[in-house]
C-alpha cells in the first residue's frame, strides 16, 4: 500500500502537540497531521489522486500505525526478481527500531525481538499492519 512512513512530533510538550507524518505511495509523497484520532492531509490531498477504496485503506493503516505509536516504517525488496524474493522492513515503535523479513505471509524478526519489549496485543496489531502494508 505505501512504502515509507515517518512521524515527527510537532509542538512537543505543549498543548498543541501533534504528529506530522509522511508516506510514499507509488512514488508520490503525501503528508499530514494526526491529532485526536483524525488525519488532516496537506496538499496534494491523496483523495484527489487515489481511488476511493485505496484512499480509505491508506487512512485506516495510518490510523492503525499511529494508534500503535509506530514512528517510521520502511520496506525494501531483497533478492528482487529471484525465486527467493523477500521484503525486508524496518519500523520504529516508541523510539525502538525493529527489523524483519516478510515472506509467504510470515514475519521473521531480527534481534532485538519486539516481543521482549512490547505487549502481546500491541505486537499482534503491529504484525497485522505490517502484513497488510506489505501485501498491498
Amino acid at each position: 500500500m505505501f512504502q515509507d512512513f515517518e512521524v515527527k512530533p510537532m509542538f512537543e510538550g505543549q498543548t498543541h502537540e501533534r504528529h506530522q507524518f509522511t508516506l510514499n505511495i507509488e512514488g508520490h509523497s503525501y503528508q499530514g497531521i494526526y491529532h485526536e484520532e483524525e488525519i488532516q492531509w496537506f496538499h496534494p490531498h491523496p483523495q484527489n489522486t487515489l481511488e476511493e477504496d485505496i484512499f480509505t485503506g491508506v487512512e485506516s493503516k495510518v490510523s492503525d500505525l499511529m494508534a500503535n505509536q509506530v514512528q517510521s516504517f520502511e520496506v525494501k525488496p531483497m533478492f528482487e526478481g529471484q525465486v527467493h524474493e523477500r521484503q525486508q522492513f524496518t519500523l520504529n515503535v516508541d523510539g525502538d527500531n525493529y527489523q524483519g523479513i516478510f515472506h509467504d505471509g510470515e514475519i521473521q524478526w531480527f534481534h532485538p525481538l519486539p516481543k521482549n519489549k512490547l505487549e502481546e496485543d500491541v505486537l499482534e496489531d503491529i504484525e497485522l499492519n505490517v502484513s497488510d502494508l506489505i501485501k498491498d
